[in-house]
């Protein structure tokens, strides 16, 4: 017997059943094929996909949220924070769940630079975007994807904290980054980007610099009092009046992840004279009129609770300069793009994370040749897929999510901190033996960069693990190298692979540079020569012991 025709959906079909459509497809987050197959299993109701697109088209029910939305929901909120009133946000007369606009937001920052630009969202948008001042006992129909992992608390969360902020601080960072790369202060090519008066150097000092400022927060007792602190960050606080004489392209970026990792371990005493700092500083080299000038002063006057908030926007503005300058594929533009993550997506759950890195990789995806900084986005995405199982108890994949990154691809200090996850997880797993192996290779690796800061953390590891096991011995014996490394960190070091005259490197491969304090300051422009007297080199093998 012949099977009858199927009947599709006429225009009264659709009408009649547009409320369940809309439920199952929205409320309920139903896939499109899943709403196809509930309405003719339970409805006999029969339609093909691209029907149920168009129709959803026409009904303008959209489950994603769509840049010139989020952008007219920032409006609206600019608005509404100037007068102080909560609002509560709708899109279709559907409200906006404040985690999807935080996931949004999080992989398309460059909306944030559309706002302080003025740009005005198109008037579908202006229509479709509705603010209501909240009332606590009404229904809501939530605009989500649902999830199964419980909310994890952000303290760095954008959706929560929409800030009004005057547009000077913006305006400051887009002159600035205009006229570094308009005049030529920088130059770069398809695999790098310098300041063209010192090369790397300056960028690799910054690095060491932050790493000293973390390294004093790390180790400075909180009860000190404030001038002591202060005397900690002499050392690295001289070599930044260097650094800020040849900014390197990576400056901002750096210096506000490293505000916002002080912030994190509790240090906002050293964020605070850091920040600060870099105000006084380009002051007086530059003048209160002068760009980079403006930028820190406007920081520096910002209060702090609110300061968080505008570092994160600037961070993601910066990635859509350096997107839009030099291409997402760019080393530097992925630098810009981790230093954003760190200091914004790390703390947030591990789902959320790996969306966020899906889609910096997504862009970036056959545009760009092996190499360090892609390496380092890849295990960003590995370490997310880990914390990830570790909170669904999956240790075996939380192991196996770190174990397959190629150990050649990564360099000495990444391989350091994968080690020290490893180890926890080992811990985890209550395999002791397995754990101590793996903070011991975290130290070996560590003492191979050439870096007593990263040397310290990696101790401060292996410490901590031999007090959590009882072997009180072993963690003062680590304690005792701890300490010692630390009262040598009356210089700074850091890996550079610059071209050093022949006579002064030893052997072959990366080399150690080794700046004194006590070198001369009265160099107005910062370049390598600049510190033959004072400057060392050494294989990098061998800085370490």
């Amino acid at each position: 017997m012949d099977t009858p025709a199927k009947r599709y959906a006429t225009a009264q079909d659709w009408s009649r059943l547009q409320d369940t459509i809309l439920r199952l497809y929205l409320d309920e987050d139903k896939t499109l094929e899943e709403v196809k197959g509930h309405m003719e299993e339970h409805h006999d109701f029969f339609a093909t996909i691209p029907m149920y697109k168009k129709k959803f088209t026409t009904w303008g029910a959209y489950k994603n949220l769509r840049f010139d939305e989020v952008l007219q929901i920032l409006h609206l909120k600019k608005q509404r924070d100037a007068t102080q009133k909560q609002s509560t946000y709708f899109i279709r007369n559907r409200e906006v769940d404040h985690d999807s606009l935080q996931v949004y937001l999080s992989r398309n920052p460059s909306v944030f630079a559309k706002l302080e630009a003025g740009a005005t969202p198109n008037p579908d948008a202006i229509r479709d975007v509705a603010c209501r001042t909240p009332i606590p006992t009404s229904p809501t129909l939530t605009y989500r994807k649902t999830s199964p992992l419980p909310k994890c608390p952000s303290p760095l969360g954008l959706s929560h904290r929409l800030l009004p902020v005057s547009g000077e601080i913006f305006q400051a960072l887009h002159d600035y980054l205009d006229q570094s790369f308009r005049t030529g202060l920088w130059s770069w090519s398809n695999d790098h980007c310098w300041n063209t008066h010192g090369r790397n150097g300056p960028s690799g000092l910054l690095s060491s610099v932050i790493d000293r400022c973390i390294t004093a927060g790390l180790s400075v007792s909180r009860q000190v009092e404030p001038v002591a602190v202060r005397q900690v960050l002499d050392a690295p606080f001289a070599m930044l009046i260097r650094v800020f004489r040849n900014p390197p392209p990576i400056l901002i970026p750096k210096l506000l992840s490293a505000a916002a990792h002080l912030e994190r371990i509790g240090r906002g005493d050293i964020r605070g004279l850091l920040l600060h700092f870099c105000q006084d500083v380009t002051l007086s080299m530059y003048g209160q009129d002068y760009s980079l000038a403006k930028f820190w002063k406007c920081l520096a006057s910002i209060p702090h609770p609110e300061q968080r908030d505008i570092m994160e926007r600037v961070l993601a503005s910066c990635i859509s300069e350096y997107d839009k300058r030099l291409g997402p594929a760019h080393p530097l533009s992925i630098e810009v793009y981790l230093k954003y993550f760190d200091a914004v997506e790390r703390e947030k759950d591990p789902r959320v994370q790996l969306q966020c890195l899906n889609h910096q990789l997504a862009k970036i995806k056959g545009d760009f040749s092996e190499g360090s900084l892609f390496s380092l986005l890849k295990m960003e995405h590995a370490l997310a897929t880990c914390k990830l199982n570790l909170k669904n108890g999956h240790l075996d994949r939380a192991e196996e999510a770190l174990s397959q990154l190629g150990t050649n691809s990564l360099v000495t200090r990444d391989e350091s901190f994968r080690c020290v996850w490893l180890g926890y997880i080992q811990c985890l797993k209550q395999d002791f033996a397995a754990a101590e192996s793996l903070y011991m290779s975290s130290v070996l690796a560590a003492k191979r960069t050439g870096s007593r800061d990263c040397v310290v953390e990696a101790l401060f590891q292996l410490e901590t693990f031999f007090l959590h096991t009882g072997k009180s011995l072993e963690a003062e014996r680590i304690r005792t190298e701890r300490f010692q490394e630390l009262r040598k960190l009356d210089s700074l070091v850091w890996a550079d692979q610059e071209d050093v005259p022949y006579a002064q490197v030893n052997s072959s491969g990366s080399s150690i540079t080794i700046v004194h304090i006590g070198s001369d300051e009265s160099s107005l422009r910062w370049r390598p020569s600049a510190f033959t007297e004072v400057t060392e080199y050494g294989n990098a093998s061998r800085a370490g012991s």
